[in-house]
């Protein structure tokens, strides 16, 4: 039995981030498929209200797309910002620390749940699609809370429940491979204004419009497989689920809807 939803599980966690090479598979998809020409990651970045000498850290930055795409080199200078980027997989962490981003920023491992920072540090903090995958994440946002500035705000992504993701539950009942339904996402679109507001009394939510299509079904495929929550799923099932969505086509190309967005949120 196959649990695509058991995201915060630490042992999915540490499986599902521990490769770059996996991680950029999955990003490959959707840089590659998604119909919005502007791109989820540019799009929440121009988001990002930047300004001189503010302190900034990153949660779950990964390999650090955000900064190596879209932040020019000199404005660390320019606006003497002070950026630390994070991540929970020791992995990501070492990619880091090994990459340009790491002779030019603050690179530390850091769990959600104890930031290792004074109170009242930040100016902004990002958390982008990690949320879902913080098993307290009461605590977590108590620990965002505790170092994020009074005046700072809290940037964080996630997904929502009519995407990607019950696309593929439909898929796997249609095919009669078994999947468990029951363990929701704990941080969505639908209820993550619910669960920020315990902590912030300022939320917004904002949504990205976008969708998949894409014509080598293949990539497709190997995505599913790439899923550390996933990892139950046989190989046998491969021209299965090939064959199933080559026939879902429509004009060549498969259509996959998406449900990404943001919600910033404020201590005042």
């Amino acid at each position: 039995m196959i649990d695509i939803e058991n995201m915060s599980s630490k042992t999915v966690l540490k499986e599902q981030y521990k490769s770059e090479d996996t991680l950029k598979l999955r990003k490959n998809l959707h840089e590659t498929y998604s119909v919005n020409p502007i791109g989820f990651q540019k799009w929440m970045f121009d988001q990002y209200p930047f300004r001189a000498k503010m302190k900034v850290l990153e949660l779950g930055s990964g390999r650090g797309e955000l900064w190596n795409y879209y932040f020019e080199k000199d404005a660390l200078l320019r606006y003497e910002m002070d950026i630390t980027l994070s991540d929970f997989s020791e992995g990501m962490v070492d990619f880091l620390q090994n990459s340009a981003l790491g002779q030019r920023m603050t690179v530390k491992k850091i769990d959600i749940t104890e930031i290792p920072f004074e109170k009242d540090t930040f100016d902004l903090i990002i958390a982008n699609s990690m949320l879902y995958h913080v098993k307290d994440i009461d605590l977590a946002l108590c620990e965002v809370k505790r170092v994020l500035k009074q005046d700072g705000l809290f940037y964080c992504s996630t997904m929502g429940v009519n995407g990607m993701i019950q696309y593929l539950y439909q898929a796997l009942d249609v095919l009669g491979i078994p999947c468990h339904h029951e363990s929701g996402i704990s941080f969505t679109l639908q209820n993550g204004m619910q669960i920020l507001k315990k902590q912030f009394p300022k939320v917004e939510r904002r949504d990205y419009e976008d969708a998949l299509a894409i014509d080598k079904v293949e990539d497709y495929v190997d995505y599913i497989y790439s899923m550390a929550s996933m990892k139950g799923l046989d190989q046998k099932y491969y021209d299965t689920l090939l064959n199933y969505f080559q026939s879902k086509k429509v004009d060549g190309y498969l259509h996959i809807p998406k449900e990404y967005g943001m919600f910033v949120a404020g201590k005042a």
